[in-house]
């Protein structure tokens, strides 16, 4: 079967000249030349009846799903279309706390009153772990009609879905999973099993995250007829571009035909590297790897990649989460950088992470434990307002402003704000602009969060607490940005006029 990117290379080929969009007319660099619009032929994502449909076909049965759409304007595109698709205005619907602002856009946009679930946190690295289906029982007396949670996490923590579906399920409710960053998920024993296969009613993916596919590439993969076809087409029409790119599509469909063809082979090597890794870190002194949960492998060569272990990883060994005894965050996440030219994902309180993934070479594992076995014999360590040293430092300082970041993230984590209104009520409210530091007790009317993850600390309509405002002032003095504001200095803060 002719795939979208060898359609595209054969139209280039061709004698057609390009009377249409886009304006580069096939020519320049090297991938205008397969980059087209809506011709005869090629199909149209919006009506897929031809090779697009064919593509997306495939990835849901490789994925198995009862269907699946690709999105070209990522997961985000995918999240608003799901929730706008699934609830109404007016509707209650659990909400886990730590889900991406996108969710939190989607529940503004439509006027769906949130009910929110908090996961717990981890003790040892302060981050927040997966939501149980204890957490959603005690929570279903308000009535929702469904619940929106994020699994894995961005540190790869997995929340109970198929326990939480079995439960919405029993009261017909709509279990959506933001599943971002496990599109991965499912093609080794080694790796969590994937949302799509443990009872939600409609996943979010997004290809690039994990897999071979460009930025912006992601999946909707509808599990059951809970929520309707006709519905999510609607909701993509608004959220998606009218001119999706066929690139971005083309490479979609090679990913999932690499996936097709090679993810045995793949995820077994990678298995086999991450394995090698996270053994070697065990020898770490002053350098510590968060070690992946529930590791039972009975046996993982090639002739036996796909037995069923006993247990699962209840975590992603993709995501590896690294934190140095004496040093924040950020003080590791810019020593990896600009010491040992390692660009990690991310940096929060008192780790750092690096996404690995099958496209991850021997090098990549190699250079990377060897910066961590480098910075584990010097024990070192870096102030906030130092340019790199190799000096070592073994200051009270330095605990103490460890304690602090660490400190400080985890009472944002664990803060429960008040609401008193929707979001999209206090949007209506007049306003006014107020330093930071005079916030305390107004009700917000913009978001506040880190990015990444871009897990909101205040949504518009909460008060905002004492607390929380000495907490986001400490954060910007440790180095953080504060996003979600109109002042991009994160000094100021629009809340509703009193």
């Amino acid at each position: 079967m002719e795939s979208i990117l060898d359609k595209l290379y054969a139209l280039n080929e061709s004698d057609f000249y390009p009377y249409h969009m886009p304006g580069h007319k096939r020519n320049g660099d090297s991938i205008f030349s397969i980059d087209i619009t809506e011709i005869d032929g090629f199909d149209n994502m919006h009506r897929a009846a031809g090779i697009i449909k064919d593509a997306q076909r495939r990835a849901a049965e490789l994925y198995g799903a009862k269907e699946s759409f690709f999105l070209v304007n990522g997961s985000t595109c995918g999240l608003l279309s799901a929730i706008c698709a699934s609830f109404q205005s007016g509707d209650k619907v659990l909400v886990a706390r730590n889900c991406h602002k996108a969710v939190y856009h989607a529940l503004e946009l439509r006027g769906i009153k949130p009910v929110y679930i908090y996961p717990e946190t981890d003790i040892d690295y302060d981050i927040s772990v997966g939501i149980t289906a204890k957490q959603v029982e005690e929570a279903i007396n308000c009535e929702p009609k469904g619940m929106i949670l994020t699994s894995p996490t961005y540190e790869g923590l997995i929340s109970e879905v198929k326990e939480i579906a079995e439960l919405l399920h029993r009261k017909d409710m709509i279990l959506i999973v933001d599943e971002a960053h496990g599109a991965h998920f499912g093609f080794h024993p080694a790796f969590p099993v994937s949302a799509v296969t443990q009872g939600a009613d409609l996943v979010i993916q997004s290809l690039h995250k994990t897999l071979p596919s460009m930025t912006q590439t992601a999946l909707l993969h509808r599990c059951s007829d809970r929520v309707s076809k006709g519905m999510i087409q609607k909701y993509l029409g608004i959220f998606q571009t009218s001119s999706p790119s066929y690139v971005f599509m083309a490479y979609m469909d090679e990913c999932i035909r690499i996936l097709e063809k090679q993810s045995n082979e793949l995820f077994q090597a990678f298995y086999e590297k991450l394995e090698h890794f996270y053994k070697s870190c065990e020898n770490l002194k002053n350098i510590k790897v968060y070690q992946p949960r529930s590791v039972v492998i009975t046996s993982c060569n090639e002739a036996e990649s796909l037995q069923k272990p006993e247990k699962q990883y209840c975590s992603d060994p993709g995501k590896v989460v690294i934190s140095a005894n004496g040093l924040t965050g950020k003080e590791l996440y810019n020593i990896l950088r600009q010491r040992f030219h390692l660009q990690p994902e991310m940096c929060a309180g008192n780790y750092v992470l690096a996404i690995m993934t099958i496209c991850d070479t021997d090098e990549g594992f190699t250079r990377l434990y060897e910066a961590l076995e480098q910075l584990d014999k010097e024990n070192e360590a870096i102030s906030s307002e130092q340019e790199i040293t190799v000096s070592i430092e073994t200051s009270d300082q330095a605990v103490d402003r460890v304690k602090d970041t660490q400190k400080t993230l985890v009472s944002l984590l664990k803060e429960r704000p008040i609401r008193k209104y929707l979001s999209r009520e206090a949007e209506a409210l007049e306003g006014e602009i107020l330093e930071l530091k005079e916030a305390a007790g107004m009700v917000s009317k913009e978001y506040i969060y880190l990015y990444p993850p871009g897990i909101p600390f205040i949504v518009p309509g909460e008060v905002i607490s004492d607390k929380v405002v000495k907490a986001l002032i400490n954060l910007k003095k440790l180095g953080y940005e504060l996003q979600g504001s109109a002042d991009e200095t994160g000094k100021s803060l629009t809340v509703v006029k009193e």
